[in-house]
């Protein structure tokens, strides 16, 4: 059986969201730029993804696997 996957999304402060890689950057797996917008990490349990919108970066948190 598949465990569900719950995902959450915010939009944060650039400088709060960058804060936030740094510290997800320390814990994860796999970091990997996809381009100059987005940069998505890997723990082999949850993908976070951050893209950059004009003001702000949107956070999207994906939990467990599908």
């Amino acid at each position: 059986m598949k465990k569900p996957v719950n995902k959450e999304t915010y939009i944060l402060d650039d400088s709060i969201a960058f804060e936030l890689m740094d510290l997800l950057k320390a814990k994860t797996r796999h970091s990997i730029q996809l381009n100059e917008y987005v940069y998505r990490l890997f723990d082999g349990q949850s993908v976070v993804t951050f893209t950059t919108l004009e003001n702000d970066i949107q956070v999207e948190w994906l939990r467990g696997k599908a």
